[in-house]
C-alpha cells in the first residue's frame, strides 16, 4: 500500500508529460471533464482501499499463520521472484473473473467506464470489492508467500500497470512485446471493438494471455472505441460505482 503511495506523485508527473505531449501533437486524447472524473474516482477509491482490503487480508493472515504449507524466507531473492511471478498468475485469473462473472464486473466496470485512454485512466479505480476475486490469491498464503512479500508484490504490479495506459507509447521492441505487458496489449483490453473484447487480461507478463488463449496484438487498420457496453453518461464518481449494481 505504502509503495502506491509512494508513486503517486510519479504519476502525476508522468500525467503532466502525457498531457504536454498530447498539447504538442494535438491528438485530442485528453478531455478535461473526463480526466477530472478519473482522478476524483480515483481518489475515492484510495479512501475505500482499506476497508476493501480488511476482510480478504485477514484471511490470507489467518491462512498463512495456520495453514502454510511451507516456510518460505522473506529475505530470499529468489522468493520475492517467485511470489511477483505467482502473484501475476493469480493477477491474470483475479483479472479475467472480473470480466466474466457479473457481480465481480459490477466492480471492475468502474475502471474501464472512461471513454478516453490515458495515464488517468490507470487511477480510475473502484471503491467497491470485488466480491469473489481475492479467493483467487489464497493459495499464496497456503504455499507460504509472507503477507508483506504478498502485499509488496500486489502493489508493484499496480505501479506497473500504470504506465501501460497510453496512446502516446505505440509499440515496444520485439522481445519485450513477447513477454511484458505493454501499452499495445492493455489499449486491446480497454476497447470495444469486437475482436478485441475480453482479451489481454495480464498485469505485467503477457505470456499468461498467450498461454490461456486471450492474446490478441493489436491490429494496425482498427480504429479503437473505448469504453463499455453501456456508457456511463455521468461525470458522477458515486454513479460510476454503482452503474451495474
Amino acid at each position: 500500500m505504502a509503495i502506491i503511495i509512494a508513486a503517486i506523485p510519479l504519476f502525476l508527473i508522468l500525467i503532466a508529460i502525457e498531457m504536454w505531449c498530447d498539447y504538442k501533437r494535438q491528438t485530442g486524447y485528453y478531455r478535461f471533464n473526463d480526466a477530472i472524473n478519473s482522478l476524483s474516482i480515483g481518489i475515492l477509491s484510495r479512501f475505500t482501499g482499506v476497508l476493501k482490503s480488511l476482510l480478504p487480508l485477514s484471511i490470507y493472515f489467518v491462512i498463512y499463520n495456520e495453514f502454510a504449507l511451507f516456510n518460505l524466507p522473506k529475505d530470499s531473492i529468489w522468493v520475492w521472484l517467485f511470489a511477483f511471478v505467482v502473484y501475476d498468475l493469480a493477477y491474470y485469473w483475479a483479472h479475467r473473473l472480473n470480466h466474466r462473472v457479473h457481480v465481480m464486473w459490477g466492480s471492475h466496470v468502474v475502471h474501464h467506464s472512461s471513454e478516453e485512454y490515458n495515464l488517468t485512466t490507470a487511477l480510475r479505480q473502484t471503491s467497491t470489492p470485488s466480491l469473489l476475486a481475492w479467493l483467487v490469491y489464497l493459495p499464496l498464503a497456503l504455499i507460504g508467500v509472507d503477507p508483506v512479500v504478498f502485499i509488496a508484490c500486489a502493489s508493484l504490479n499496480l505501479v506497473y500497470q500504470f504506465w501501460v495506459h497510453t496512446r502516446h507509447v505505440n509499440k515496444m521492441p520485439n522481445w519485450f512485446e513477447a513477454i511484458m505487458v505493454t501499452p499495445s496489449h492493455h489499449r486491446v483490453h480497454h476497447a470495444l471493438n469486437r475482436d478485441y473484447i475480453d482479451k489481454n487480461y495480464a498485469g505485467v507478463f503477457i505470456i499468461w494471455d498467450k498461454i490461456f488463449k486471450s492474446f490478441q496484438e493489436e491490429k494496425d487498420d482498427v480504429e479503437i472505441v473505448y469504453g463499455v457496453s453501456h456508457q456511463l453518461h455521468s461525470w458522477n464518481p458515486f454513479w460510476a460505482n454503482l452503474q451495474v449494481y
